[in-house]
This record gives structure tokens, C-alpha cells and sequence, in this order.
């Protein structure tokens, strides 16, 4: 299949379905409906009809040579057994009718995301620093753990600004920069790893950055987990500053990583965002406890809570403690030079160097697992099932 624009082979029965599903094809850049003569038929999109039995052993057939890179199967009710049986032939998708555009497109997402990633090799870890309110110094700890984790493994670090509505990575750098990640996403279609590195803008000690664009929300979950996992494949460690939560949804930059540094200070109220934050990552992965490292940042002497005390409240023991130190904090972020080279011998340079250290072994790089394309249909509501299709029905459709 073309890697940057999506042949669509339409073989379905209804004429108003049909009619929608063009709509939605010539709507989206990084697809196009596919001539009837052609021979490639890209993704074929198959409506079951009264042949389907007589359909099913073409599609297997033009999925296993290649003439179907995948195949999504639509329809209102499909047939359990129709299912199964097409799921053990490597069918993945079903799209209930009407088919909606985001329906669509997930799934177009999906297939290159599949395509892309086939073959792909040892994956690089995500490292989402999350605050459990704004203002805890989080794009702080993100710069200077990436520039920490890039002293490890110098080109192997990526540090990806999720902050909305107004990233700051760039003002923490003093970093010129071209490309932002909303710049990949309006061109999504033409995502690989050559183009991805060539968006990324490159600090003087080695670090790669991903900006990110001035004040755009709402953004497709299914294109950002696209950017991570291109990402996770182009660097052994991403760094993600990530925005807080809001609603208690859990951002892509979260719901993908390996790894969530949770920030808190020692105040009352952050600590019992920090709790109910907690919470809503157990719902969403009971076995999140082994993703959640606790950062303690601007702790001092006196804060009224001492660390023990904010432990037990958490009940669950501090992986970072970083400092209260502002005037260097101040310094470093009007320079736009990271901690480390600022106050290199600091009791907070040592500790992100230390955490560094712990998150990152010497071989940072995964060899699989982690992420599933059964676990990513689940958590978007979807039936990791999937479809019938076939030549002689693509040519009647």
C-alpha cells in the first residue's frame, strides 16, 4: 500500500452507505477511492450481502497475496460466526453503519499505524510527565530529565511538548524551531520516520524536540497515538511533557506510556488531586501501579506536610525529590539553559541525573510487548473483529 495516500476499494451493497463512505474518502487527504480496474485494492471496504458465503474465500484470498493490504467490514448487525471466522484469517475491523467519518478514520489510522510499524524492530520507552494540577514545575522536571536522559544516550532522546494551550519546551531551550507536532498532524498522511526526524528541531547538546503549535485543542486521539508510536520507533526514550488532565480524561500521552512521572508538591490540595488523579489511572489499568513514579517537587523544610506524611496520604512511596530552589529555577528558564548546565552541582541537577539513571538502563530499548492493537480497540469501544470482503464484490459493488 501506498505509505502516504490510502487506496479505499468500495464493495458495499447499500447505495446510500456507498454515497456516505465517498463523502468521507474524499474528505480525508490521506486516502482515495480506488479505480474498479485497478488491481490493488488497498483497504476494501465490504458490506455482507446473500453471497458473503461465496465472498469470504476470495477475500481470504486477496489478503493473503497482497492485493488487500486490510479489509473492514461494515455493517448493523453482523453475524457472530461471520466474525470468528474472519478473525482467523487476519481480519481486524468492523465499522457499524452508517459509518461516521471518526469511525473511519480511527480505523484508517489503525492500517497505517499497522503498516508502518510491521517489522518494526526493538520500540524506545514514553516517559509522560504529568502534574496532578498546573503550576508544579512539570515542564521544568520534562526538560531537564530529557536533557539528563540525552547525557545517557546522546541522539537517543526525545522530548515531545504536549502542553496546551501554550507550550513553553522551546523558551526552556532558548530553541529555534520550524515544525510543530499540529504542522504532522495536518499532514498526517505523509507520517514515517523520515519525516517525523526531519520535523524534530535539535538543542546544541544533541536533544531532539518536538514543539508544539500556539493554542489547538480537540486534537484525534488516533493521531496523536500515531506521532507517539512513531516516535517511540524513532528514539530509544520519549520524554513527553504532557497537559494536566482535564475531566478525568486520560490524554494518548498517558494512556501509551511506560512510564508516568506523577507530580505533586507537598501542599494539601495537590496532594488530594494527586490522590483522585491516582484513582483515575487505577479505573482505566488496574496494573497502572506499575507505570506511576511520585515526584515530589519544591519541597522545603517546612511546608507544613513532611514527606512521610504525604506518603502514607498517598500511599505510595516518593520516586523523586526534588528541591524547593527558585532562584535557580528563575535563572535557568530566563537563559533558556536547562538545570543542568546552570547549576550543574546543585542538589537538583544530582537528582535528575539520579532519576535519569533509574529510568534508564543501559539498554533503554524494548524488544515488544507493551502496546496491542487488542488492547487499543478495547479502550476505544471497538470490536477487535473484523470483515469479509472480495474481488468479484468490489467489482459489483
Amino acid at each position: 500500500m501506498n505509505s502516504r495516500i490510502i487506496p479505499i476499494t468500495l464493495a458495499v451493497v447499500s447505495d446510500e452507505e456507498r454515497e456516505r463512505l465517498i463523502s468521507i474518502v474524499k474528505d480525508m487527504p490521506m486516502a482515495r477511492i480506488q479505480p474498479d480496474e485497478a488491481e490493488d485494492m488497498g483497504v476494501l471496504v465490504y458490506e455482507p450481502g446473500p453471497s458473503a458465503d461465496e465472498d469470504f474465500p476470495h477475500i481470504f484470498h486477496a489478503l493473503e497475496s497482497g492485493q488487500a493490504e486490510d479489509v473492514f467490514l461494515v455493517g448493523e448487525a453482523p453475524d457472530p460466526d461471520l466474525l470468528i471466522r474472519a478473525m482467523r484469517h487476519g481480519i481486524r475491523e468492523f465499522l457499524k453503519a452508517p459509518v461516521t467519518k471518526e469511525d473511519f478514520r480511527a480505523a484508517l489510522m489503525r492500517t497505517a499505524l499497522r503498516e508502518s510499524l510491521e517489522g518494526g524492530g526493538p520500540r524506545g520507552r514514553i516517559i509522560s510527565v504529568l502534574g496532578s494540577k498546573a503550576g508544579l514545575g512539570t515542564t521544568t522536571l520534562a526538560v531537564n530529565l530529557a536533557c539528563a536522559i540525552n547525557e545517557r544516550t546522546p541522539g537517543e532522546a526525545a522530548l515531545l511538548d504536549l502542553r496546551q494551550p501554550v507550550g513553553e519546551v522551546p523558551l526552556f531551550l532558548d530553541l529555534q524551531y520550524e515544525f510543530t507536532w499540529g504542522q504532522l498532524l495536518d499532514d498526517i498522511s505523509r507520517l514515517d520516520s523520515t519525516y517525523l526526524r526531519s520535523a524534530m528541531a535539535e538543542h546544541g547538546s544533541g536533544l531532539h524536540v518536538l514543539p508544539a503549535p500556539e493554542a489547538r485543542g480537540g486534537e484525534n486521539g488516533q493521531e496523536m497515538f500515531l506521532i507517539l508510536e512513531h516516535l517511540r520507533q524513532a528514539y530509544a526514550n520519549v520524554v513527553v511533557d504532557a497537559s494536566p488532565m482535564e475531566d478525568d480524561l486520560l490524554p494518548k500521552a498517558v494512556e501509551q506510556a511506560d512510564i508516568i512521572l506523577l507530580i505533586t508538591d507537598l501542599a494539601m490540595p495537590s496532594l488530594a488531586r494527586t490522590v483522585k488523579l491516582m484513582d483515575t489511572l487505577r479505573a482505566e489499568d488496574p496494573d497502572t501501579e506499575r507505570r506511576i513514579r511520585l515526584v515530589a517537587n519544591r519541597v522545603t523544610k517546612n511546608s507544613g506536610v513532611d514527606l512521610d506524611e504525604a506518603q502514607k496520604v498517598l500511599e505510595m512511596e516518593f520516586f523523586g525529590i526534588l528541591p524547593e530552589d527558585y532562584s535557580t529555577a528563575l535563572s535557568s528558564i530566563n537563559q533558556g539553559i536547562p538545570w543542568l548546565s546552570t547549576a550543574p552541582k546543585s542538589q537538583a541537577a544530582k537528582e535528575f541525573r539520579r532519576v535519569a539513571r533509574e529510568l534508564v538502563p543501559e539498554d533503554s530499548r524494548q524488544g515488544g510487548g507493551g502496546f496491542s492493537l487488542s488492547g487499543l480497540f478495547g479502550k476505544f469501544g471497538r470490536k477487535n473483529e473484523a470483515v469479509e470482503h472480495d474481488g468479484e464484490a468490489r467489482v459489483s459493488a
